[in-house]
């Protein structure tokens, strides 16, 4: 039984390091950070790209550069000040559990 036990999480464990599918697996690394909805590239902000700066500023207040990361949703899209104020993030409207200050 034990033997059988072993062999099935070796098998479980087999096919879930070759599938992107279940256990909260997905195509986008979870350390991505993301904002309105795409994936940041903080080297398209060095270039002084203006779709990039747009994205920048904080969907609240719409003139402080964002610096706060929401969790668990991880959309970067608020300053320090609004990020104390609000509750829910302004792009998915989901529940804000934290958030954490990043600094670029």
């Amino acid at each position: 039984m034990i033997a059988a036990l072993k062999y099935n999480l070796q098998q479980a464990y087999v096919q879930s390091r070759d599938s992107k599918e279940g256990c909260g697996d997905s195509e986008v690394d979870d350390t991505a950070s993301c904002c309105n909805g795409r994936t940041l590239d903080f080297h398209l902000l060095s270039k002084g790209n203006s779709d990039m700066k747009e994205m920048m500023t904080c969907k609240a207040c719409r003139v402080n550069e964002v610096t706060m990361v929401l969790l668990p949703c991880k959309h970067l899209c608020l300053c320090k000040d609004c990020e104390s104020k609000l509750s829910f993030c302004p792009l998915c409207q989901s529940y804000k559990f934290i958030g954490m200050e990043v600094f670029m």
